[in-house]
């Protein structure tokens, strides 16, 4: 699949960053899929058949498909659910919040776009999580750079507009084995 893009720039990175430093490690590809139904938490029977999850929060901006309308928000939640199946092959469930346009009272959501270094990061950070809670790596202060890149927070945050915090789960950042 070498040089074939799916267009999105969230799963390309991901296939991209799988391919070094889980595919070719462990012998395990992983998959990124987007599902906007992701839970906060995990039920009882998620756990028990290995799923975890991860929860952070991003700069992102949005554009009104209704109105053209442009914004910037620093809080967009990101939910992850991942998995390693008994299978050659892991899941990784993402969910990225969206938000709605207060300029022309569009009831629909809209997609949050990221920049490219932000969705590296995220994803990279991501990719250690599995590594140490799907393969039991143990991560020592040297090997464990989770980065975070700085949040710059624009405007007073409209919890109206969030569907994250519609949801209950905005701005809060965990991990869930």
């Amino acid at each position: 699949m070498a040089g074939i893009s799916s267009g999105n720039i969230w799963i390309d990175t991901f296939h991209i960053l799988q391919k070094k430093d889980l595919e070719e490690r462990y012998r395990k590809r992983w998959n990124l899929q987007f599902n906007y139904s992701l839970a906060d938490n995990l039920t009882e029977e998620q756990r028990k058949a290995g799923w975890k999850i991860s929860q952070t929060t991003r700069f992102a901006c949005f554009t009104c498909s209704n109105c053209s309308h442009f914004w910037n928000s620093g809080r967009v939640t990101l939910i992850f659910h991942y998995r390693l199946g008994k299978s050659k092959t892991g899941t990784v469930l993402f969910y990225p919040f969206r938000q709605m346009c207060r300029q022309c009272d569009y009831d629909r959501f809209i997609n949050p776009r990221f920049k490219e270094e932000s969705v590296k990061i995220t994803l990279e950070n991501l990719i250690l999580k599995i590594r140490k809670n799907c393969y039991g790596e143990k991560m020592d202060s040297d090997s464990q750079h989770i980065k975070n890149p700085i949040i710059r927070r624009t405007k007073p945050h409209e919890r109206d507009l969030c569907e994250a915090c519609m949801k209950g789960v905005c701005n809060k950042e965990y991990d869930v084995l």
